[in-house]
C-alpha cells in the first residue's frame, strides 16, 4: 500500500456510501392521502395481496420516523422460487424508504458497522445464500428491532490500523503496545430481508411477512423504468419534519386480535395509522390480522399438538399410541399429513423429539386391548395454553366440526343408499313371486349393458386422448357398439 493509495482512502472514506438528499415537499402533507398514494404505487409495480400493500405503505412512512418509537418493524419477503417478484418489491421499497441501503450480500461486521454509522433502512436481498446457518447474523437481526437491545459489543484493537495508515508502508509496522477497547455498535434500524424459501422463524416473528407468488399472464405491472418515487419521498420527509414530535408522544397503540409478538411488531405502524384516521386504522387492523394469521396454518411444532389432539378426537378417545400417531400423521386412514413433517419421514422418535420441546413426553398406556408407548390428552393442556394462539384452536375446532358434519352426511347418504338397495331387492323378490321373474332379469341385463356401454365409451375416449394428446372431446353423438 503506497502513500497515494492511503491518502486516497483517507480522503474518500466517507464517500463509500452516498445517500440521495431529496427535498421535503413544500406543502404540509395529509397522511391518509400519502398512504393511499404509496399503496397505489406499490400495487402498480408489484403483484401482491392488498393486505400486504396496505401494511407496506404504512411501513414506508415508518422508516422516516422509526427513531421516535421503542420498536422498529421489519419486512420479510418470502418467495417459493425464482421470478416471483421479490427483488422487484425490494427495489420499490428501496426507492420509497428513508436512506435505503441495499445489499445482496453482507458480512456480520459490515452489517452492524453500516447501521451504526449511517442509520439506514437496510434491505438485504438473496438472504437464502448466506443467512441460513449464520447464527451470529440472525442474532444481530433478532436483537435489532428494539432500541433497548439493539447493540453489538466488540473488542477492537486500533494501534495496528493507525500505524498502517500513518506509515503507509507495505511492510508490517513495528510491534508496539497494543491497545484494546470495547466498542458498542447500534443496530437499530428498519430492515427488509428477502429470500427464496421461508425466512427464519425468529426473524419472521418480528416482521411483516409478505409471501410472493409468480404473477399470471393476465396480471399486468408497470416496469421499474416508470417508477418515480421522488415526489412521495419528499412528502414523507415533510410529514416526518412536521410530525416527529406527535409520533414520539403518541400513546402506545396496539392492534386487536394479534398475539403479543405480532402486536409489538405492528405497534409503530398502528400509531401512524391512528394519526391517518379511522379508515386507515381499520385497513391496517384487517391487514395485520390477515398477514399474521398465516401462522395459524403454519404452526410447525405447536401445530403438531393440535394434530395429535384432533386424531384423538377422531379415534373417539383421550389417548393415542405412538404407532397410531405415526400412521395418521403420515396420511393413513384418510388423515391429512402433518405440515410439520412435510418432506420428512414421520417416526415415533421424531414425534417424541418435537413434543419434548413443549414438555410432552410419551408414556406406557393402554388403548382398548393394545399396550404401548403413547400420549394422554391432558398432557397437552399446558402446552396448548402457552404456545398455540386461541385463534388457531378455534379454527381447528371449526375444521373438526365441519369434517364431522361431512362424515355424518356421508354416513347418512350411505345408509340411505343401503336402504334403497334393500327396498329394491324386496320389490324384485315380490315381482318374482308374482310371476314377473323374466321381466326382472331383462331389466337387470339392460342395466348391466348400459353400464358396460358407458365404461367402453370412457375407455375409448381415454385411449383416443392418449393417442392424440388432444384435449377436445370427439363427437359424442357417435354410437358405441354394445
Amino acid at each position: 500500500m503506497n502513500n497515494e493509495t492511503v491518502k486516497y482512502m483517507k480522503e474518500n472514506s466517507n464517500q463509500l456510501f452516498q445517500f440521495a438528499k431529496p427535498r421535503p415537499a413544500a406543502e404540509p402533507v395529509v397522511l391518509g392521502r400519502l398512504l393511499d398514494d404509496i399503496k397505489s404505487t406499490i400495487q402498480a409495480h408489484v403483484v401482491i395481496p392488498e393486505q400486504a400493500a396496505t401494511a407496506l405503505a404504512v411501513w414506508v412512512v415508518h422508516t422516516y420516523v422509526y427513531k421516535e418509537r421503542d420498536a422498529v418493524a421489519y419486512v420479510a419477503i418470502e418467495s417459493p422460487e425464482k421470478r416471483c417478484g421479490k427483488t422487484t418489491l425490494l427495489s420499490v421499497l428501496a426507492g420509497l424508504a428513508s436512506r435505503s441501503l441495499v445489499a445482496s450480500n453482507i458480512t456480520v461486521g459490515a452489517l452492524f458497522r453500516a447501521i451504526d454509522e449511517y442509520g439506514p433502512t437496510l434491505l438485504i436481498d438473496e438472504a437464502d445464500t448466506y443467512l441460513t446457518g449464520n447464527g451470529v447474523m440472525r442474532g444481530i437481526l433478532n436483537c435489532g428491532n428494539t432500541w433497548r437491545t439493539a447493540f453489538v459489543i466488540r473488542l477492537q484493537s486500533t494501534v495496528q490500523e493507525d500505524q498502517c495508515l500513518e506509515t503507509a508502508e507495505e511492510a508490517a509496522p513495528e510491534e508496539g503496545p497494543r491497545r484494546e477497547k470495547l466498542v458498542r455498535y447500534d443496530c437499530y434500524c428498519p430492515k427488509v430481508v428477502a429470500m427464496i424459501g421461508n425466512v427464519p422463524d425468529t426473524i419472521a416473528d418480528r416482521s411483516i411477512v409478505v409471501r410472493m407468488q409468480r404473477k399470471l399472464v393476465a396480471e399486468k405491472c408497470l416496469p421499474l423504468t416508470e417508477f418515480k418515487p421522488e415526489g412521495l419521498v419528499g412528502k414523507c420527509l415533510r410529514f416526518a419534519a412536521d410530525n416527529s414530535l406527535a409520533v414520539s408522544q403518541a400513546a402506545q397503540t396496539r392492534l386487536p386480535g394479534l398475539n403479543d409478538r405480532a402486536a409489538d411488531t405492528y405497534e409503530p405502524l398502528a400509531v401512524l395509522a391512528a394519526i391517518a384516521g379511522e379508515t386507515w386504522f381499520g385497513q391496517l387492523r384487517d391487514a395485520a390480522a390477515w398477514l399474521a394469521g398465516g401462522e395459524i396454518h403454519n404452526l410447525q411444532g405447536a401445530g403438531l399438538l393440535l394434530d395429535l389432539l384432533e386424531i384423538m378426537v377422531g379415534e373417539e378417545g383421550t389417548k393415542i399410541l405412538s404407532r397410531v400417531s405415526v400412521d395418521r400423521l403420515s396420511g393413513g386412514e384418510g388423515w391429512v399429513p402433518s405440515v410439520h413433517f412435510e418432506g420428512k419421514r414421520v417416526t415415533e422418535v421424531e414425534i417424541a423429539r418435537v413434543l419434548a420441546n413443549y414438555g410432552v413426553k410419551p408414556r406406557t398406556i393402554r388403548v382398548g386391548t393394545s399396550v404401548g408407548r403413547g400420549y394422554i390428552g391432558t398432557d397437552f393442556r399446558e402446552a396448548l395454553k402457552r404456545y398455540v394462539p386461541k385463534d388457531a384452536i378455534q379454527l381447528r375446532l371449526q375444521e373438526m366440526e365441519q369434517a364431522s358434519s361431512l362424515r355424518k352426511e356421508a354416513r347418512a347418504q350411505w345408509e340411505e343408499e343401503q336402504r334403497a338397495h334393500t327396498r329394491k331387492q324386496a320389490e324384485s323378490a315380490e315381482r318374482i313371486d308374482a310371476g314377473e321373474g323374466l321381466d326382472v332379469i331383462a331389466e337387470k341385463k339392460a342395466a348391466i349393458a348400459e353400464l358396460r356401454s358407458e365404461k367402453r365409451f370412457r375407455d375409448q375416449l381415454n385411449a383416443w386422448k392418449g393417442a392424440t394428446g388432444a384435449t377436445k372431446k370427439p363427437n359424442c353423438s357417435t354410437p358405441v357398439a354394445p
